[in-house]
């Protein structure tokens, strides 16, 4: 009972230290959109600063899009990765996909400072906020995922 108890402790202090870490990503992509948004008032009108034609923007943008794509599908095939789940390694976990969900919105970023088109990163970052919605994890399903491994061993 009493390592139960312990465990349950360990869990929710990393759990927290996770949740600590993803939250302080997510500010991190509202900074990128305060950092565009002086770049565009400082220097107007922007037009990124790489002088781009537009078929080569356009090559970019996609291939940013089809990479945030793969990103995707990484952070849905990390809990499969990732070996039993103890908790350390679901906090691990955690925070590799807060950095994939983050990369996104520097996709956008970098996009936006080559290019100079605001939309573009505002896109990027809607799909970057909308993966650590997504993917944002939950203590109950650490809580059950670490049951689940505890039964196994048994």
């Amino acid at each position: 009972m009493a390592k139960n108890l312990k465990q349950d402790v360990a869990l929710k202090a990393r759990y927290l230290a996770a949740n600590f870490i993803g939250l302080a990503m997510i500010a991190a992509v509202f900074v990128y959109a305060g950092v565009v948004e002086v770049i565009k008032w400082q220097m107007a009108p922007f037009a990124g600063f790489a002088k781009l034609p537009p078929p080569k923007v356009s090559l970019l943008k996609y291939s940013f899009l089809a990479l945030a794509a793969v990103q995707f599908g990484i952070i849905k095939l990390l809990p499969k990765i990732l070996p039993n789940p103890s908790v350390e390694h679901l906090s691990q976990g955690a925070i590799i996909t807060f950095a994939l969900c983050e990369s996104v919105a520097i996709l956008g970023l970098a996009l936006f400072l080559l290019a100079g088109n605001a939309l573009d990163f505002y896109v990027f970052m809607v799909i970057s906020l909308g993966f650590f919605y997504l993917f944002f994890p939950k203590y109950e399903q650490w809580e059950k995922r670490i049951k689940s491994n505890i039964a196994g061993r048994r």
